[in-house]
């Protein structure tokens, strides 16, 4: 449901004008939280590191995580996206909590497999993993975040996102100027 939303509104007319893209943002993103479970995928991201991140260590990367991933790159969607296709494969309810979304978009004439994994939350699915051409977005982060949290603290990894949210805001205001 929230993709058919996403896309409606990429290809809606009214967003054309530059002058709303802004706004075709802002709506693209309250989608993207009502179908992303973004504490589920930091936790999983973190896996044992998360116990060394206090309650509100664990809501700020969750919200930073948010932004890297969700907020950030929603620019890059409505910039690239050029009418691609997706199409239901399958849905396996694995437990109670717990399901897969099998889809495979249309990019470029190549059907690109890709797989939500999701869970059930106070009633509600939302994704919390998104694997494409068999590379897990949870799995990636994973690795790279292993490796700092071997050296950093909950406080620097913090720091290092939001550095890097810094520098990814920095891109796309010089991107948008040219």
């Amino acid at each position: 449901k929230g993709i058919e939303e996403g896309i409606r509104v990429l290809v809606d007319p009214q967003y054309q004008d530059p002058s709303r893209r802004q706004e075709q943002e802002q709506k693209l993103w309250e989608i993207t939280q009502e179908f992303f479970d973004f504490t589920e995928f930091s936790r999983r991201v973190l896996a044992s590191h998360w116990k060394k991140f206090t309650p509100p260590q664990r809501k700020e990367f969750a919200k930073l995580t948010s932004e890297l991933l969700g907020k950030l790159n929603m620019r890059k969607l409505q910039t690239r996206y050029n009418g691609e296709k997706v199409f239901y494969i399958n849905q396996k309810i694995i437990s109670k909590s717990k399901a897969l979304v099998e889809i495979n978009v249309l990019w470029k004439n190549l059907e690109v497999p890709v797989t939500l994994r999701m869970k059930k939350n106070h009633g509600k699915w939302k994704v919390y993993d998104v694997t494409a051409l068999g590379v897990s977005s949870v799995g990636n982060y994973r690795a790279q975040l292993n490796q700092i949290m071997q050296k950093k603290s909950p406080e620097e990894v913090i720091e290092i996102f939001k550095e890097k949210i810094r520098e990814k805001e920095k891109k796309i205001e010089i991107e948008e100027k040219t």
